[in-house]
């Protein structure tokens, strides 16, 4: 049962990484940037975004903190881009914090490590069980079929 929950949060948190890689994400400071950038999704700090002059995104996706802070700057941040015709998602962020039990987002690298590495010795474990690397000593050719 923990193996279902574990992979249907890694699913989860993999298709909201996969979204954020596609617009225009927004977070607190340089730190978080930082951390994002490992997992490939380019972001904007809280400055640059309200910073006048910069071309609009269609699209802005706001991940800061699940803090007092946070809560205030997503909410200024959602007030700037909407008055300015933009389509904000407030969410996706606030979802992914909550699956990886995390509140800042400079800190979320661990968690997704995590959860990647429970599914990656799980598939190892499927591995071996298939003919792969049956009980360490050589491989069963032929993917573990009986051959003649």
């Amino acid at each position: 049962m923990k193996h279902a929950k574990d992979e249907t949060r890694r699913k989860t948190a993999e298709s909201m990484l996969s979204e954020m890689r596609k617009v225009y994400v927004v977070v607190e400071g340089k730190h978080d940037v930082a951390a994002l950038k490992h997992l490939m999704v380019y972001a904007h700090t809280y400055e640059e975004a309200m910073r006048s002059g910069l071309p609009l995104p269609e699209r802005v996706l706001i991940f800061t903190d699940n803090d007092r802070r946070g809560i205030e700057k997503a909410e200024k941040l959602s007030s700037f881009f909407t008055e300015n015709g933009a389509i904000v998602d407030g969410t996706t962020g606030t979802r992914l914090l909550k699956i990886l039990n995390s509140v800042h987002v400079e800190d979320i690298l661990q968690p997704i490590a995590q959860v990647m590495e429970r599914e990656k010795q799980k598939q190892k474990r499927i591995g071996e069980l298939n003919g792969e690397n049956l009980f360490g000593y050589s491989k069963v050719y032929g993917r573990g079929k009986v051959l003649d």
